[in-house]
Parts: C-alpha cells; structure tokens; sequence
C-alpha cells in the first residue's frame, strides 16, 4: 500500500500527510500532462511551436514531461522514493525559474508555490515521523 504508517491514538499526522502528497500528486500529474501536450500539440499548442523552442527549452520540457509524471505516480502511492522524486523535480524546476529565467520565464506565483508547497511536505513529514 504506502509506506507512510497512521498513528490511531496520536495527531493524525500520517494521514496529513497522505493526503496531502495525493494532492500534490494530483498537481503534478496536471504538470505533467501540460508538458507533454506542449511536446504533442494538443489543445491550442502547434507541434510546430515546440520545434521553434531553444534546444535547452526543449529540453527542460521533455525532462519535466517524464519526471513530473513518475514524480505524480510516487506521490499518489505516498511511497518514501515519491517524495524524494517529487524534491527533486520541485527543486529541479525551481532551481531553472531562478537561475534561468530564460527557458520558462520567471514565473513568481510557480516559485512561490513551490516554495510553500515543499516547506508543507517536509513540515508534515517531520511531524508525522516524530509522532511514532
């Protein structure tokens, strides 16, 4: 099932942190689904666009298209390797808005998200960890 163990009888950090990592799972499923619709040409994306991006943007959407996508299945089964996947595609992608901008543009409300979102994932896993 999942490696994440519930404590009946303390804080019901464990189950926090469940479901919270199948929302974000949920997320970066959606993240992921974008990057590959970008690749395909689906929706209001023209295959032709994709082949027009730089060789290093390109290259940064074929990563997230896959990464994002294992990141999501580890983090719907709330598996100890979804976590760690999921930090470092959230670190990966941070790191590229920051130091460059210039692949997707600074996106500030992303970073910011991010941001929130692995304070709350490490928060709830030292939390439920420290219940046991």
């Amino acid at each position: 099932m999942s490696d994440i163990e519930i404590d009946r009888e303390g804080q019901p950090y464990g189950i926090y942190l469940l479901w919270f990592m199948r929302g974000v799972g949920v997320i970066w499923l959606a993240k992921g689904i974008i990057h590959w619709c970008l690749i395909l040409g689906i929706g209001h994306a023209d295959p032709a666009r994709f082949l027009e991006l730089p060789v290093l943007t390109q290259s940064a959407v074929i990563f997230f298209a896959v990464f994002d996508l294992v990141a999501a299945v580890g983090l719907w089964m709330a598996s100890a390797w979804g976590g760690v996947i999921w930090l470092i595609a959230a670190g990966a992608h941070f790191a590229i808005l920051v130091f460059k901008p210039e692949i997707f543009g600074r996106q500030y409300a992303l970073m910011a998200t991010i941001t929130v979102l692995i304070f709350v994932y490490v928060a709830l896993a030292y939390l439920a960890a420290r219940v046991k």
